[in-house]
């Protein structure tokens, strides 16, 4: 690389001290890794200044589909700050002159938090349209319809029921299930929920707006039940997501010494059924909750010729796994009561201990 002259010449020109005055929190989102929703105001002086910040976030003021966009989304975050996120406190909805406020006017006010008591809604309502204009702008609903339609595509054809009983499989290897369910859509308010206490805010990287759980009987079962899916092509392991695969199910090692005492369990004679217990039993039944989660990216090609990508979420996990998530902190209500919780704290911050109701 060339050595670099030095001089006056290459010295910043400013035509006001003002521009040394650097606003540092706002450069944290881009230089500090820190999320948007995380911070305490804008830097905004004027509704011009406003304008500008709305045509750069993606928004034209002048255009009326543009104001139309703005005034959806406004609505979408204020119905689910009523209805999901309030009442907290003495917080009971989002309360006028918010309600109807332009969003410029939100941007100016937002950048003003001394002149606003606890709550600063401004700050509050732009942080949650943030979110739900991502959540908006990234739905695409007919590769969404293809994806499913590929999923079930791949599973029905090995899902059959003998004697009460679900299985999944073939002529050479048959699996008994105690539930599977493909879940056909996460709605905009648990998207939004996901987006609110992420770090990265992004819908983008919500992968599971499609998913697939099976469960089985055993641990022993999961894991053939994931060779079967594998073997068959009902699963493509080029397309999965390395940095989301979650296995809390079993170690690997403790895997293969399963496998290695429990080989009885894979041959099936004339005279037996499929899926006995060997006379060790399952070594993990102790544990309290355990789950194969990992993420497929679809290569889809719709009727027009479009491609894209579209990912979905598989779960497998055991009958005792399955049973923990109905009781204790290993509910989903649990789950999303924590979730909540985190939102709650980024919107608001925390509560005061002074009386700020009046």
């Amino acid at each position: 690389m060339a050595k670099r002259d030095s001089g006056p010449e290459w010295v910043p020109r400013l035509s006001s001290a003002a521009e040394l005055e650097i606003p540092w929190e706002m450069l944290e989102p881009l230089i500090g890794g820190r999320s948007v929703v995380d911070l305490r105001q804008l830097q905004l002086a004027d509704t011009d200044a406003a304008v500008r910040f709305l045509s750069a976030y993606g928004f034209n003021s002048d255009m009326q589909e543009d104001r139309q966009w703005m005034l959806l989304i406004h609505e979408r975050a204020i119905n689910y700050l009523d209805e999901w996120v309030l009442p907290w406190h003495h917080l009971e909805r989002v309360p006028e002159p918010y309600r109807s406020m332009p969003i410029e006017t939100l941007l100016v006010e937002a950048s003003r938090p001394g002149d606003h008591p606890w709550p600063n809604w401004p700050c509050v309502l732009l942080k949650v349209m943030h979110c739900a204009t991502h959540a908006l702008f990234s739905e695409d609903q007919e590769a969404h319809r293809f994806a499913l339609d590929s999923i079930r595509s791949r599973y029905l054809p090995f899902l059959f029921e003998q004697q009460g009983q679900q299985w999944i499989g073939d002529e050479r290897c048959k699996i008994p299930l105690v539930e599977f369910r493909i879940k056909e859509e996460k709605s905009f308010e648990r998207i939004m929920t996901k987006l609110l206490h992420k770090p990265g805010n992004l819908a983008s990287e919500v992968f599971d707006r499609l998913g697939v759980r099976l469960v089985t009987h055993d641990i022993f079962s999961a894991v053939l039940l994931i060779q079967f899916l594998r073997s068959r092509a009902i699963i493509m392991l080029a397309n999965q997501l390395p940095e989301r695969t979650r296995n809390s199910l079993a170690e690997l090692d403790e895997i293969h010494r399963l496998y290695g005492i429990s080989s009885s369990y894979i041959v099936e004679s004339a005279n037996e059924t499929m899926g006995q217990e060997g006379s060790r039993g399952n070594p993990f039944s102790d544990r309290t909750f355990r789950m194969f989660k990992f993420v497929e990216r679809l290569i889809l090609r719709m009727p027009s010729g479009r491609r894209c990508i579209y990912p979905y979420e598989i779960q497998v996990l055991d009958a005792n796994s399955l049973e923990a998530t109905s009781q204790g902190a290993a509910t989903h209500d649990a789950y999303e009561a924590r979730q909540m919780c985190r939102v709650r704290q980024r919107l608001f911050g925390h509560f005061p201990t002074v009386d700020v109701s009046h």
